[in-house]
């Protein structure tokens, strides 16, 4: 039963494949130029992506520095949920885990074992900021920031205790006008997201993705240039 679902699968995207090429096929050769551009254009928009993530990362590493004077105010949760609101939520969990863990290097507690539950923290940040809409509310935001911060302190001062051998209670008793800064000044940050999102993707032409994207699905293409060597060959388009 398995091996007959495999196969019609194997069937579907075989036809699926071969009406694809079809459609390539019968494109005319400045439609075709027109889609080599567009795939050009969305090689381009991806390495701006991530031209722009390492510059969140090493933005919110180097701005946590000099803001670790103002206990549990930083910046990394900021630029976390941007990262993962502008380019999906994988790559905000690595913008907000991989400025954490870099800024340590350069922080008075240092690295520890503390840091993984510190990075997983603000992973998260930047993955629930992947889930928000395109165009997305201040509420919804808010909602985000103060989640994402409330999940980071949940994560931290469960595991306090096994360091200082305390009770859980005390620990969030201990930590609870740590917690209440952290909340307010990310809620402040957050005011700047929609913002922040705008300009990026004004400036970046980040606006212009999901135009490609949606031209070449309509011709049943993707965006790698692979299967235009075929039409270089044929037709010698220029590269």
């Amino acid at each position: 039963m398995e091996l007959k679902l495999l196969l019609k699968k194997k069937k579907r995207k075989e036809a699926k494949a071969e009406v694809q090429e079809e459609v390539k096929e019968e494109l005319m050769p400045e439609q075709r130029m027109a889609v080599h551009a567009l795939q050009k254009q969305l090689q381009v928009l991806k390495l701006k992506e991530w031209l722009i993530l390492f510059g969140f990362i090493g933005g919110a590493a180097a701005l946590r520095v000099p803001m670790q004077a103002v206990p549990s105010a930083e910046p990394l949760t900021f630029f976390a949920i941007l990262a993962g609101w502008l380019f999906g939520r994988n790559k905000g969990f690595l913008a907000g885990a991989s400025s954490l863990y870099i800024s340590n290097f350069f922080m008075f507690g240092g690295q520890g074992p503390w840091s993984i539950f510190q990075a997983v923290g603000f992973g998260i940040a930047g993955w629930l900021g992947g889930t928000l809409r395109k165009k997305a509310s201040y509420l919804e935001v808010m909602i985000v920031a103060v989640t994402a911060t409330l999940a980071f302190e949940i994560i931290m001062n469960a595991f306090t205790p096994f360091m200082i051998g305390t009770s859980i209670f005390v620990a969030f008793a201990l930590a609870l006008p740590f917690i209440m800064v952290h909340l307010v000044s990310n809620i402040i940050f957050a005011l700047a997201l929609p913002f922040a999102k705008k300009f990026i993707e004004k400036k970046g032409g980040f606006n212009e993705k999901d135009i490609c994207i949606n031209i070449l699905d309509k011709y049943g293409i993707t965006s790698k240039l692979n299967w235009l060597k075929k039409f270089r060959r044929k037709e010698k388009l220029p590269g």
